[in-house]
């Protein structure tokens, strides 16, 4: 797990916040299906082909070096990349099943390079980050839902990035 508190965050576009048009995690990242999918524990290694990164075992098309591999309390992963659209995505594992792409919104304006990241990680609570639209540094947390096994969780809207 890579954590950095020097990090840029992602922006929330006008569209978004008003619940603009915005391409689906299937088109954005080429995956199939957004169901919860046969359980694979890891995501593997990213590769290079067509001009896009993929993840080895849970797929995805994203901006190469855009992609941020998290390990949950419970020994599962969870990845954050940014999309082909732009978009932050995130997929999980669990005991039941690896979850689809689902888009967190948002606007990445320099994918790449690392630039979707953790801002910190306490637990089932975190903050991913990326530079957004304005060229400010924007974030988004992950709150735990207070049940075992860290699900059903939530996520705060886009906010200026202070950490």
């Amino acid at each position: 797990m890579r954590t950095s508190h020097a990090l840029t965050g992602l922006a929330l576009g006008a569209a978004l916040a008003l619940g603009g048009t915005a391409v689906s995690a299937q088109a954005a990242t080429g995956s199939a299906s957004r169901g919860a999918a046969l359980a694979v524990s890891d995501p593997g290694t990213t590769y290079q082909s067509g001009g896009w990164c993929h993840y080895s075992n849970w797929g995805g098309n994203f901006y190469c070096n855009s992609q941020l591999k998290h390990k949950l309390p419970n020994g599962q992963w969870q990845v954050f990349v940014i999309g082909t659209n732009r978009q932050a995505y995130t997929k999980w594992g669990s005991g039941s099943g690896t979850s689809g792409w689902t888009s967190l919104g948002g606007t990445c304006t320099q994918p790449g390079n690392h630039s979707i990241d953790m801002a910190w990680a306490n637990g089932w609570n975190f903050a991913i980050t990326c530079k957004g639209t304005d060229g400010r540094a924007w974030y988004k947390e992950r709150f735990n839902g207070g049940s075992t096994g860290g699900a059903p969780g939530h996520w705060s809207n886009w906010r200026l990035n202070k950490y």
